[in-house]
């Protein structure tokens, strides 16, 4: 059986996924433009859309190390996503993006999150959390 869900740095986005099914066997719960399944928690829709976009600019062609930036001229919220890493899992090409997020009324703490996104069969990207070696 192989587990998959979400890996989070950050209790409110623990919080924000809590709700979501996470295990279940050889497929994945959660796509990336499901913006209302995964709610950042104070990020509007808008500014979701602008990091998700960003993220996905990670997914193919891009060296470990990688930043992408997003910004709102609304909210004035802005953030980053940087590539960690690209390895392959259960046959799928997956990533590991770093996710900081400001937002303008604590620009001086901002959130953090550590994601891994791999790649079904199918083309889509998925949040999944990987058993780690025993």
């Amino acid at each position: 059986m192989t587990s998959f869900g979400f890996v989070a740095v950050s209790r409110s986005f623990l919080i924000a996924l809590a709700l979501v099914p996470i295990s279940v066997t050889k497929s994945l719960a959660i796509e990336p433009s499901a913006s209302a399944i995964i709610a950042w928690p104070g990020l509007p829709e808008d500014d979701l859309q602008r990091m998700e976009a960003a993220a996905a600019r990670l997914y193919e062609g891009r060296s470990i190390g990688t930043v992408e930036r997003w910004r709102s001229p609304n909210t004035k919220n802005a953030g980053e996503v940087k590539l960690l890493q690209s390895f392959d899992a259960n046959g799928m090409p997956c990533r590991t993006i770093d996710y900081t997020i400001r937002f303008e009324e604590r620009r001086d703490r901002p959130d953090h999150y550590v994601l891994n996104w791999c790649r079904l069969p199918e083309g889509t990207w998925k949040i999944v959390e990987l058993a780690r070696p025993r």
